[in-house]
């Protein structure tokens, strides 16, 4: 026994030179990863959906998914899916404008 009892495959955890990541960042390399937007991207999309879209068109859709720049917008009905794909451009053009350039490339509607 000689007190090597325990001893065979133990191995130290290695140390880390650097300081903890912080959530946020954490959060933003997952997100990448996934083909996700960012989370400030994200949570901006959702939070400011009505100043993006106007407060008529906004009780009507609202965003689900932003991943690979492709934006899903799920619609309450047919009449807005059908107004939404009329209107693909100019939400582009205002989720880029809110978001940054290129966060939106395309759109997608679902009901």
């Amino acid at each position: 026994m000689n007190g090597s009892r325990g001893k065979r495959g133990w191995t130290p955890l290695p140390t880390y030179s650097s300081a903890p990541t912080p959530l946020l960042s954490a959060l933003d390399n997952l997100a990448s990863t996934m083909g996700l937007t960012n989370v400030d991207s994200i949570n901006a999309l959702f939070v400011d959906w009505p100043e993006i879209v106007g407060e008529q068109l906004a009780q009507h859709c609202a965003p689900r998914s932003l991943r690979d720049q492709i934006l899903t917008i799920e619609a309450s009905d047919q009449q807005w899916a059908t107004e939404l794909k009329w209107m693909t451009s100019l939400l582009m053009e205002r989720c880029c404008a809110a978001l940054g350039p290129d966060a939106v490339t395309d759109v997608r509607i679902v009901r």
